[in-house]
């Protein structure tokens, strides 16, 4: 397969969280393409299971103006590893540690704009502690929940939980588990 050359890549914006960049690219076929590529640090999902249970996190979003019930995420910071950042948002976010964390894949997030990668990991054998947000967590009043499988499965089948990242995560915990 020939490859697909930029001819410019430019960064239109950029804050504390992302980046955009503005590319012009050739097809293989020759033809001239424009494309804007949200560039930012890839992040973590951890299905926290124990027994017949998950912990969720729910809170309010922002973007979507609505509370979300979802699995635990954050972001992977510079001179970390996906494994330290799920460990680190595991603890804060619902207040767990885990004897056994394994991970059990990666998607891209949103390949038709960014090559974010969302890495999922499977935390076990649990110790339920004091959940330790950031000062936005607190403000997004996130809560810690406890829930059966078969409700979380119930939650997915009538659209209560609504973000990719839960099903996508759900997906690969009931393919890989």
């Amino acid at each position: 397969m020939k490859s697909w050359k930029i001819t410019k890549s430019k960064t239109v914006f950029k804050c504390k969280y992302f980046k955009v960049l503005d590319e012009d690219f050739v097809k293989p076929s020759g033809k001239k393409h424009k494309w804007f590529i949200f560039d930012t640090n890839d992040y973590v999902v951890i299905i926290a299971k124990e027994k017949d249970f998950f912990y969720l996190v729910e809170q309010y979003r922002y973007t979507t103006k609505s509370k979300l019930l979802q699995v635990i995420a954050g972001v992977v910071e510079k001179n970390e590893t996906p494994l330290m950042t799920a460990k680190k948002e595991l603890k804060e976010e619902a207040g767990i540690t885990a004897k056994k964390i394994k991970k059990l894949g990666w998607y891209y997030a949103n390949y038709g704009c960014s090559n974010q990668k969302a890495h999922v990991f499977l935390a076990e054998d649990l110790k339920i502690g004091e959940q330790k947000p950031d000062g936005f967590e607190k403000e997004s009043g996130i809560k810690r929940k406890k829930l059966k499988i078969s409700e979380v499965e119930k939650l997915i089948k009538s659209g209560r939980i609504k973000d990719h990242d839960t099903l996508a995560a759900f997906c690969l915990f009931m393919l890989k588990h």
